[in-house]
């Protein structure tokens, strides 16, 4: 394959990555509107920054706020946030392909930069983005699998102080 030829193909690479992240972007925040998620940021926005961080941490470890008074909005940000993950990597989700696409088009778009010497005009910053990109793509839906897991422990842990933390207020199934 000539230089020429790879340099070609490797723009069309980039084109074609860049492109597949725009879709992606964009069907990402329909599924953030769908799920609630987006609902779920305004409604986060009335709380203090120290409420926030505390509501995310637990989401994140999947363990029970240490305000019961909280536990009632973790349970619906866990919820949200499960609702998410779980539209964008469940079987037959169009995004599910995405991540394994994007390392697909980041190791070609590599190779081909290798084979047509473009890594030398950019000092290999695009060498280390490709090599990025492939890394991240293989990795998405491990690491999207083990947040919709923690989501999901952190319901569990809130939904019983939710019950608790307001009188009168019967716990959300």
């Amino acid at each position: 394959m000539s230089d020429s030829l790879a340099t070609d193909l490797l723009y069309v690479t980039l084109i074609l990555l860049a492109a597949s992240f725009a879709v992606l972007v964009i069907i990402d925040r329909r599924k953030q509107i769908e799920s609630g998620w987006a609902e779920w940021c305004r409604t986060a926005k009335a709380l203090p920054w120290r409420d926030r961080w505390e509501l995310y941490r637990a989401t994140l470890r999947g363990r029970a706020v240490s305000d019961p008074r909280m536990a009632a909005l973790a349970v619906q940000r866990a919820r949200c946030y499960h609702a998410w993950v779980d539209s964008s990597i469940r079987p037959g989700s169009a995004t599910r392909w995405f991540g394994p696409l994007f390392a697909a088009l980041s190791l070609l778009g590599l190779l081909l930069a290798l084979i047509g010497g473009a890594a030398g005009w950019f000092n290999y910053r695009l060498g280390a983005s490709l090599v990025g990109g492939v890394l991240g793509g293989l990795l998405v839906y491990p690491w999207c699998a083990l947040l919709r897991k923690q989501a999901q422990r952190c319901i569990d842990a809130n939904r019983h102080a939710s019950a608790f933390g307001e009188p009168g207020r019967k716990a959300e199934l």
